[in-house]
């Protein structure tokens, strides 16, 4: 029972509610019950199902309010209700808002594509019930679906449009809001049977009580916090929705009417919104919604109902206008940095690698084992080490992942210019991956050393993994030599083609393989394909690599490095430096704003994922340490030069296994 509601006279609302609760469900897609997530709010939503109540008190006002709803009620309020979601989900994704109800956005945690086809196929499934229903109640459906959509496009069209007329508002409101809560009326009073008249005018209350509710919502958009509302706040000034407040007061402040005629930064918005709760357009605002109200209680009033019915009913609209609802904040892990660096792995492990990178050849100085592209690697702002399962997992995951290190410089390392030496170095970077661990296929540092790691790598590991994973290192070697060319013909890609460009380059597989090795754990290949997780995985490998190009940009100014997305957007568009970095960080700091909420909704994710054998904690485990580290890579100690660590010789690391094209096939010594 919604507690602004007197139980006395409405007793079996709380009973009909949770039937409509029982209608309600996730949309099942037959054959693919891991998509089920997409539409389910779970258990714990904070839903107050507001359309619904209103259907239900439509339909005790025109029958007897001491009686149960009849399951076409019912029905037709569960429908509603999933009408209104299916809004939601395209509402967000055309907001860019990654909250709501204190909870992560549809949009936010699976993509704004899937979230459309989410709020479709919600929508869909609500359409179909009052279809069930009756062909009356069908043509309502549509008709007022044809109305939010014409509200959302009138919104639409007047965008940054400073001169935004308050008719055109509030034809706007009319149909991406009230036009449902009249539907939520109608369709109740349908079900009563009762004169067409008194269906119109329950659909009149509905209708002036959405113009209100509407008007209240954006006042609240200006004059609350996004913990009271459980969504972001000033949203709509940034975004050029100019609501009746901002409209009034624009009228009468013309700094105000400056700011208004183009996009604003935060800090203007910010101001934007002071003038406007500065002047009296709030107070008018709140005075206009309070006469809709009226307005609305006087179409029930010729209505044949009891009064107290009739009461109780407007007093619940007035009752949930203002929707502040405080909440405590949860605490969850920070994705900011700590001041403390430390070892990403423990130091027993690093002590290994360090004998390891000697003993194999690939350095041959003591200064040479502090390079900062290799040794700074391993030191990162954390908390603590990432624990190994044991300690010969940890050398073996530890020892790939500086492997993959030196590989990544020998292609991107700017004395490296001849065009026949690069592919010449893929393909012997390819021979030593293929090449019989206990027969070299030429003596030196880099076979020895992925001789060395390749059975400790594929011990215990699926034989689907190990091809997987050495066709992906293959890959990767064909995306180094491409960059190479690239940087050695001064080519720079659109921003259009630098992610794909740029996550080619970016060994994105072999991290996740070294955490596999690390945990002692493979990631089954459906999980990795699961929309969420793929989009997991996308917003890490943007952010981490984006945060790499701003770290990184004088070096690769200087040493000319192709997949820059500064460089790039600077090539594309001729801004300045200053403008690219800024819209890098802007991008950065919406994705990072993203991953913090599909990170919160992983856990949950898996745990209903069906076929993860009860596992999914220890796959959980994975992208947390995977988000852990991606998140600080631009603050690795790599980008650190430091007085004591020398450059490797890379070219002696080349030499020894440089497989030129005119050469006859290796053979073991």
């Amino acid at each position: 029972m919604p507690r602004e509601i007197d139980s006395t006279v409405f007793p079996h609302l709380a009973a009909d509610l949770d039937r409509v609760r029982d209608v309600l469900g996730p949309v099942q897609f037959e054959g693919r019950p891991e998509l089920t997530a997409l539409t389910d709010e779970g258990p714990d939503t904070s839903r107050r199902l507001v359309r619904p109540t209103l259907t239900l008190l439509s339909y005790y006002l025109l029958t007897d309010p001491a009686n149960p709803a009849d399951d076409r009620a019912v029905s037709a309020a569960a429908a509603v209700e999933l009408l209104h979601l299916g809004s939601l989900y395209h509402d967000d994704v055309i907001d860019h808002a990654y909250q709501r109800r204190g909870r992560p956005s549809a949009n936010a945690v699976w993509g704004s594509h899937m979230a459309v086809l989410g709020g479709d196929s919600v929508t869909t499934e609500g359409m179909r019930m009052l279809i069930e229903l009756g062909q009356r109640e069908g043509l309502a459906a549509t008709t007022t679906g044809a109305q939010m959509c014409a509200g959302m496009v009138i919104e639409a069209a007047d965008q940054y449009v400073a001169s935004r007329s308050e008719q055109s508002y509030l034809e706007s409101i009319a149909g991406k809001t009230a036009a449902l809560l009249s539907l939520a009326c109608r369709v109740g009073a349908m079900q009563a049977g009762r004169p067409e008249d008194q269906e119109e005018a329950l659909a009149l209350f509905g209708r002036h009580f959405g113009l209100a509710y509407q008007l209240y919502d954006d006042i609240l958009d200006l004059t609350s916090t996004a913990e009271e509302m459980g969504k972001p706040v000033n949203a709509d000034l940034p975004e050029g929705i100019y609501t009746l407040p901002v409209i009034r007061a624009a009228a009468r402040d013309q700094d105000l009417a400056r700011l208004l005629r183009s996009r604003m930064t935060g800090e203007q918005a910010a101001h934007a919104r002071d003038l406007v709760i500065t002047s009296d357009a709030v107070d008018e605002a709140q005075v206009l919604a309070e006469e809709f109200l009226d307005q609305a209680a006087g179409k029930l009033a010729a209505l044949p109902a009891d009064p107290r019915a009739r009461h109780a009913m407007t007093a619940y609209a007035r009752s949930i206008l203002d929707r502040r609802t405080p909440r405590p904040t949860a605490s969850r892990p920070s994705t900011q940095s700590p001041q403390a660096h430390g070892d990403v792995f423990p130091q027993e492990v690093m002590r290994w690698l360090r004998g390891w990178l000697v003993e194999t050849g690939l350095v041959v100085t003591p200064a040479e084992l502090d390079h900062r592209r290799w040794a700074g690697t391993f030191r990162i702002p954390a908390a603590q080490a990432l624990a190994p399962v044991d300690a010969a997992r940890g050398q073996a995951a530890v020892g790939l992942a500086v492997l993959s290190l030196v590989w990544d410089d020998l292609f991107e390392d700017p004395r490296l210019t001849d065009p026949e030496a690069v592919t010449a170095l893929r393909r012997g970077l390819v021979a030593t991956l293929r090449q019989d661990p206990d027969k070299l296929w030429r003596p030196g540092a880099i076979p020895t050393a992925w001789a060395s790691l390749w059975p400790r790598l594929r011990a215990g590991r699926s034989s689907r993994w190990q091809e997987r994973f050495l066709d992906s290192l293959e890959e990767w070697f064909e995306a180094c030599e491409r960059e190479a060319h690239h940087r050695i013909d001064g080519y720079i890609p659109a921003t259009a083609d630098y992610l794909p460009l740029r996550k080619s380059t970016g060994a994105f597989d072999s991290m996740i393989a070294c955490l596999e090795v690390y945990q002692d754990r493979e990631l089954p290949s459906k999980l990795r394909s699961h929309p969420v997780v793929r989009r997991l995985e996308e917003l890490l490998f943007k952010v981490s690599f984006a945060e790499n190009d701003l770290v990184s940009l004088d070096r690769d100014e200087a040493d000319h490095v192709p997949y820059n997305l500064v460089r790039a957007i600077r090539h594309e568009t001729g801004c300045t430096r200053g403008e690219a970095v800024e819209q890098v960080q802007r991008q950065v700091s919406e994705h990072r704003t993203q991953i913090d909420a599909v990170t919160r909704y992983l856990p949950a994710l898996l745990r209903v994922l069906p076929g993860l054998s009860g596992r999914w904690k220890e796959y959980a485990s994975i992208y947390e340490d995977l988000t852990t580290v991606l998140l600080r890579t631009h603050q690795l100690d790599r980008y650190t030069q430091t007085s004591t660590s020398a450059e490797p010789d890379l070219e002696r690391l080349r030499r020894e296994i440089y497989y030129p094209a005119t050469e006859p096939a290796p053979t073991a010594p």
